[in-house]
């Protein structure tokens, strides 16, 4: 009887060790690339990036021209615009898990 009751307990602490164990894993995926600023000189100038899921802004930053940026978005679709100018590429695509490349040019030249 006592047996039974410690395989039970070994059995019911190992469920719930490996239950613990497991987690969700990661809910968002890594947009990054490099991006130039819309005008002037790139080394002195800013890209101020927007990402935009639909119509609505989802996040943004001012980096210096050349420079790479880094955001961490849920999976799904975006467009990364640049200030003064179109920028990016529409429809990028951020799946979980996985990093997504894409540069942002000065397409103001």
């Amino acid at each position: 009887m006592k047996a039974s009751r410690f395989l039970t307990t070994v059995g019911t602490v190992l469920a719930i060790a490996t239950l613990a164990g497991c987690s969700a894993g990661p809910t968002t995926g890594v947009l990054t690339g490099k991006a130039w600023p819309c005008a002037g000189p790139h080394f002195i100038h800013v890209a101020h990036l927007t990402v935009f899921r639909g119509t609505t802004p989802v996040d943004h930053a001012q980096i210096p021209g050349g420079s790479t940026y880094r955001f961490v978005l849920p999976p799904g679709r975006y467009l990364v615009t640049n200030t003064g100018g179109p920028g990016g590429a529409p429809n990028v695509v951020v799946e979980t898990g996985r990093t997504t490349h894409v540069n942002v040019p000065d397409l103001c030249k």
